[in-house]
């Protein structure tokens, strides 16, 4: 995955983008607090 991580709200939440740069495309993967992100795994985030 072409993902980026975005900490948001002071380091609260995070988002996680999955980049299609030639395309320009951006897909939402995951949203959600710091605690919830420590409990998934980025890499599957989009199995699910």
């Amino acid at each position: 995955m072409n993902g980026v991580v975005f900490n948001i709200g002071g380091n609260k939440y995070r988002l996680v983008v999955e980049m299609q740069y030639r395309a320009g495309i951006a897909w939402v993967k995951f949203i959600g607090t710091h605690a919830q992100y420590d409990r998934i795994i980025v890499e599957t985030v989009n199995d699910h």
